[in-house]
């Protein structure tokens, strides 16, 4: 893996429905930051074999590889700078509950606007403390590891 989390903010995008996917990859696209998108958990998988990501945004449901069996990978393997991992879902608290809170910052309900994602993008980037609050979090802490690591990367350049 290359440091790029240092260059310009990666964001990975896995969600098996069309509609959202192109919905939040276009949005992030526009906001100056390098997007991959997916549709499963197994291309999720290879993409995190190649790149460092700052957030990841994961659906539970998705096919060949769920988004538990990707977060089953970075559990076993986790990066050397730790992304926030935020879960897409439209199942609320009940599929949340379910997922490694090591790994998993928070959940984004579905449906979400683009401006409520806006501002879940621009606070996980700059390292807040502050979160909206449709956004459940598991553990406050992956923003704060997030943001030490991001500081002590742009510290190196």
């Amino acid at each position: 893996m290359t440091d790029e989390l240092a260059e310009r903010p990666r964001i990975l995008v896995a969600d098996d429905d069309p509609s959202i996917r192109r919905l939040v990859c276009t949005f992030l696209e526009r906001e100056q930051v390098e997007v991959d998108c997916v549709a499963d958990g197994a291309e999720a998988i290879d993409l995190l074999k190649q790149h460092s990501y700052s957030i990841i945004f994961l659906d539970l449901v998705m096919p060949i590889i769920d988004g538990f069996g990707v977060i089953a990978y970075l559990s076993r393997n986790p990066p050397a700078i730790k992304p926030i991992v935020l879960v897409m879902s439209s199942h609320a608290e009940r599929r949340f509950r379910e997922v490694d809170p090591d790994v998993v910052a928070g959940m984004l309900r579905k449906p979400f606007d683009v401006s409520e994602l806006s501002n879940v993008v621009r606070l996980c980037l700059e390292g807040a403390a502050q979160i909206p609050e449709r956004l459940f979090y598991s553990k406050e802490r992956a923003l704060q590891e997030y943001s030490t690591q991001a500081a002590a990367a742009r510290s190196v350049r």
